[in-house]
């Protein structure tokens, strides 16, 4: 499970209940780069009422002034509504949410989040009416998160639209202990100095019960680790003297992400790096378990 403001929150891909915090994040990049747009105008929850289309929510109009947005005539059918701050300072401070509140957050550069959940209110822009977003069973299901983004101060906005599914239970009640074998492994072996690189670190589980049913494994395709962290150490090259390793990097969950198929990510920029052979390490949990990689080794060249 993620955290948000040190609040825990569970991300779109790993099965997000209709009752918890669901974490909608956004990535915005720009000619193979993150950017920060102009204005993150609004973002719009809609239930997927159109077998897996969001036509029916958009205005297509192709002479209408909102062509290509969310027709104004569907506002008050949202789920929910997030509305920026205003033109070229539309997003809150980073990572500062709180608790029922209908922010679009910057959690980094060109990258944002809000957070879903039962008990948002908001007002929509147009009416100014008041709504509050409460838990019913036909709130399970698949849904839309629509972004409409301004990327220049005179541009026209534009909208992306993303998918998500909520679940009614995400509880699983089993008869016998769970055994699950997770291993790890770094994609990167070479890296050549002063390039910053995205390490992956990746993860394959196996539920190794043989009374537990095809559909329960499958919820482990999904991401399961949780509280995710990193350690690079540098080893000593065999022909200096000194202490075997140096530590770069102490264990930390800064910068540390995880995605959809639980390979843990992070940056790692070596331009002041020394060339040379170092070891790296992920920690993260899962139910009652800490679970360490093996110690993987990494050269700077």
């Amino acid at each position: 499970m993620a955290t948000f403001n040190n609040l825990p929150i569970t991300p779109r891909f790993n099965r997000p209940s209709t009752t918890g915090r669901t974490l909608l994040e956004f990535h915005y990049i720009k000619g193979g780069a993150y950017v920060t747009p102009y204005a993150i105008n609004s973002v719009y929850i809609f239930k997927d009422t159109n077998d897996g289309s969001a036509d029916n929510w958009l205005d297509l109009s192709s002479a209408s002034l909102s062509y290509g947005l969310v027709d104004p005539a569907n506002n008050q059918r949202a789920e929910a509504f997030f509305m920026g701050l205003g033109s070229g300072d539309t997003v809150e401070a980073e990572n500062q949410y709180a608790p029922s509140s209908n922010g679009i957050y910057l959690r980094d550069v060109g990258k944002f989040g809000i957070a879903l959940e039962e008990g948002l209110t908001w007002d929509f822009p147009d009416t100014g009416a008041s709504a509050t977003r409460t838990f019913t069973n036909a709130t399970v299901g698949k849904y839309w998160d629509i972004w409409t983004v301004l990327d220049l101060e005179d541009s026209h906005p534009v909208t992306y639209i993303h998918s998500f599914e909520l679940f009614e239970d995400t509880i699983i009640s089993l008869t016998e202990p769970l055994m699950v074998t997770t291993r790890q492994k770094l994609v990167q072996k070479y890296i050549n100095k002063n390039s910053k690189t995205d390490l992956h670190i990746t993860a394959t589980h196996t539920v190794n019960n043989t009374n537990i049913t095809p559909e329960l494994k499958n919820i482990f395709n999904s991401t399961i680790l949780d509280n995710a962290e990193i350690r690079i150490i540098h080893l000593k090259d065999d022909t200096t003297s000194g202490p075997a390793y140096t530590e770069i990097l102490a264990w930390t969950s800064v910068g540390v992400a995880v995605n959809s198929d639980d390979t843990v990510i992070y940056n790692w920029d070596t331009q002041f790096m020394d060339i040379g052979m170092y070891e790296l390490q992920v920690k993260s949990s899962f139910l009652n378990q800490t679970i360490l990689s093996d110690k993987f080794n990494l050269v700077v060249r």
